[in-house]
C-alpha cells in the first residue's frame, strides 16, 4: 500500500521527527512518500531518504493555484491509499485536492492546541478547521486539547476523534550518568555547571526570544550556568544575534540539529519550553523519560505533565521562571522512564495501532 504524509516543510521539528519514527518502526510493506513545501534542514530530509521515503516539494501555499495543480497531480499519479495531512491549519486544503482525486482514506492530523487571541485570525481558523473536517474521512490527534482545537469538543465526546499519542522509544532516553559525564567532557561542560536545556526547531511558535529573555535572568543569579540550545530553523541567526547582546558568548550553546538526544537530555538539569502554543510536545516527553524537570508555558497543555514535574507558567513571569529552575530534583532521575512507558507512549504500541490503522483502508 502507499500513504503520503503532508507536511509544512522538512524543519527537523516535532512532527518530522514523529513521522520518522513510525517510518523507521514500521515493517516494509508501505510505500511511504512526504510532500512539502522546503527543505530548510537538509540533514532531515536526506534521514527519511536514507530509509526509503519518495520526497516530493511542490509550490508554497502563497501560489495557491500551482501548489493545488501539483498535488492534485501527485496524488492522480500515485494513487495513494491513504493521505495523512499533518498541516493543523491549513489541512482543508491537500485534504479537499485528496478527496477531488479520488483518496479514500483522508486524515487531518492536530499537532497544535491553540486560542487564537485575534479575532481575525481565530475566525479564519475556524473556517479553516470547519473545511478541513469536511474533506477529512478520518481525525487525529496527539492529545485531547489538540483534538478541541481541531475538531471541536463534541467530536471528541463522541469518539469521532483518534488519540495518536507522541510515543518515543522510551529505553533510548533514559537518564545515564555515563553518558552525562562522557557528553559534558565532550561539550566542555564542568560537573558542576548548571544546565538549562531547550530542544525546538527556531520558530515563532517556539519563543526562543523569551528562552534567551528568562536565562538572562537566571544567570545573573546563577552566572556558574549554561543554556543548550538544540535545533535549527528560519530563526537560528537571529537569536544567535541577540543572545551575543545579551548574554557572555559561553553562556549560550546553540548545538544545531543532533542525534545523540539521548545524551543531551542526561547533560541538562532542567528543560525549559516557552512555545506561544503546542500541542503535547515531543521533546517534553522525552526530557521526561530522562528524568528530566521542566518548566513550560502556560499555553502547553497539561497533558504533557506525564510525570508531575513539570512546571507551567506565564512567560511574563520571569522572576517565577528563574525561582522554578532552581528547585531541586522530586527525586533520582532513573525512576521516570517506567512512568512515561506506563503512561501509554512506548513507540513500539502506537506504531502498531497505525500500521494496523493503514492496513484497514487499503
Amino acid at each position: 500500500m502507499r500513504v503520503f504524509h503532508v507536511i509544512s516543510g522538512f524543519e527537523n521539528g516535532g512532527v518530522e521527527t514523529l513521522i520518522y519514527r513510525w517510518i523507521s518502526h514500521m515493517p516494509k510493506d508501505i510505500e511511504f512518500h512526504i510532500v512539502a513545501q522546503e527543505i530548510v534542514v537538509p540533514a532531515c530530509a536526506e534521514r527519511f531518504r536514507g530509509r526509503g521515503v519518495t520526497l516530493h516539494l511542490i509550490p508554497s501555499r502563497k501560489h495557491p493555484f500551482k501548489h493545488c495543480k501539483e498535488l492534485l497531480a501527485l496524488f492522480r499519479t500515485y494513487r495513494p491509499d491513504v493521505v495523512h495531512v499533518h498541516t493543523t491549519e491549513w489541512g482543508a486544503i491537500p485534504l479537499s485536492v485528496a478527496k477531488k482525486a479520488g483518496v479514500a482514506c483522508r486524515i487531518q492530523h492536530s499537532h497544535a492546541a491553540r486560542k487564537e487571541k485575534n479575532p481575525i485570525l481565530r475566525l479564519a481558523h475556524a473556517v479553516s478547521f470547519a473545511w478541513a473536517r469536511r474533506a477529512a474521512t478520518d481525525y487525529f490527534a496527539c492529545g485531547t486539547a489538540a483534538a478541541h482545537t481541531a475538531f471541536g469538543k463534541r467530536a471528541v465526546a463522541k469518539g469521532r476523534v483518534k488519540i495518536i499519542k507522541n510515543g518515543i522509544d522510551v529505553a533510548a532516553f533514559a537518564y545515564s550518568e555515563a553518558m552525562r559525564t562522557h557528553t559534558r567532557k565532550e561539550l566542555g561542560i564542568g560537573d558542576d555547571k548548571t544546565v538549562i536545556g531547550m530542544v525546538a526547531r527556531f520558530s515563532p511558535q517556539k519563543n526562543h526570544i523569551r528562552a534567551l529573555t528568562i536565562f538572562k535572568a537566571f544567570f545573573e543569579k546563577h552566572p556558574n550556568s549554561v543554556l543548550l540550545l538544540v535545533g535549527d530553523g528560519h530563526l537560528r541567526a537571529s537569536t544567535e544575534e541577540l543572545a551575543k547582546k545579551i548574554l557572555p558568548p559561553e553562556a549560550v550553546r546553540f548545538l544545531g540539529v543532533r542525534t545523540d538526544m539521548q545524551a543531551l537530555y542526561s547533560v541538562m538539569d532542567r528543560f525549559i519550553l516557552p512555545s506561544r502554543f503546542e500541542g503535547l510536545p515531543i521533546t517534553l516527553i522525552e526530557a521526561q523519560a530522562s528524568g528530566l524537570s521542566a518548566v513550560v508555558a502556560d499555553t502547553v497543555t497539561r497533558e504533557g505533565d506525564i510525570c508531575g514535574i513539570t512546571t507551567f507558567l506565564s512567560t511574563a513571569k520571569i522572576a517565577e521562571w528563574v525561582s522554578a529552575l532552581w528547585e531541586p530534583q522530586k527525586q533520582a532521575r532513573e525512576a521516570y522512564a517506567a512512568q512515561v512507558t506506563a503512561a501509554g507512549y512506548s513507540l513500539d504500541k502506537i506504531v502498531e495501532e497505525l500500521y494496523q490503522f493503514y492496513h484497514s483502508k487499503a
